[in-house]
């Protein structure tokens, strides 16, 4: 046989391992490639139906305004020397009641306890 045929034989067959390794590689690389898009495409998906969900709760909020001007206006038109800037107790239960949305009840019924003298 003669020795450049065989040659050229060893060299044919490490080209095509070498073509093979070369093309397996890319195809390792473009696997990666899909895969990292994939998580790209599924990351921003996500953050779209978050930002959707936000903005829909967001327009079912309903500001409640409620007015107590009224009563504090009456309360100032007879307590009318204010020394320390302090609500009266009737207008700061109108002002509880604003905030909470419901009628506040004094505490106690506005009953002090009994005073034991034995103590």
């Amino acid at each position: 046989m003669n020795p450049y045929v065989l040659l050229a034989l060893v060299i044919g067959w490490g080209a095509s391992i070498a073509g093979t390794g070369w093309y397996c590689i890319g195809v390792g690389e473009d696997k990666i490639i899909a895969k990292q898009a994939s998580d790209d495409k599924i990351r921003q998906e996500t953050r779209e139906a978050a930002q959707q969900g936000a903005a829909d709760a967001i327009a079912k909020l309903k500001p409640v305004n409620t007015t107590i001007r009224a009563k504090t206006e009456t309360i100032v038109r007879e307590n009318t020397v204010y020394r320390t800037c302090v609500n009266t107790p009737d207008g700061l239960r109108s002002i509880n009641s604003a905030l909470a949305g419901r009628i506040a009840e004094p505490a106690g019924g506005e009953q002090l306890p009994k005073v034991d003298g034995t103590k």
